[in-house]
């Protein structure tokens, strides 16, 4: 009889069906752990998918600037907000308030600012102007307007992402 015994045969069966349960149980194991971890991409927040505004918020206000922050708030609440501090306007440009009720991204700056050196501005407070705050539709990322502030409001808590 020319050819493998039997039981040689067996012995290779089973080594390769282990190890074909080896690479099934790798492949398996792995998956599991890529699903865990997929969903924990982001940083856990609901300002996340804001920081893709970052650059061109950056352009709006210039490479000088330092960033202090970034929220996912409608534009009233910045209006809101703005309109709270003693001796601001209460004229609202209009390109602020056609987002006033659609998701933007408040992306805020630290620095020397005029309105000269950013893109769209509004100056609802005397100067000199020490924050900026860049206010990005969310749909399409695309500047609306650069609000020019004397101080970053706390009441945005820039400071505090959640």
């Amino acid at each position: 009889m020319t050819g493998p015994s039997l039981r040689a045969v067996r012995v290779r069966s089973r080594s390769h069906v282990t190890a074909a349960a080896c690479a099934l149980a790798l492949v398996l194991s792995s998956l599991s752990l890529a699903g865990c971890t997929s969903a924990r991409n982001s940083l856990g927040t609901r300002d996340s998918a804001c920081f893709r505004a970052i650059p061109q918020a950056r352009v709006a206000v210039g490479s000088h600037s330092l960033f202090a922050g970034v929220r996912s708030l409608p534009g009233s609440a910045l209006v809101k907000t703005v309109e709270s501090m003693p001796d601001a306007s209460k004229t609202v440009p209009e390109a602020l308030s056609a987002v006033s009720h659609e998701a933007t991204c408040l992306v805020a700056f630290k620095g020397a600012f005029t309105a000269d050196d950013v893109t769209n501005p509004w100056e609802p407070l005397p100067g000199p102007y020490r924050g900026a705050i860049v206010v990005v539709r969310y749909s399409n990322v695309r500047v609306v307007m650069t609000v020019l502030l004397p101080r970053l409001p706390r009441g945005l808590n820039f400071s505090d992402l959640h």
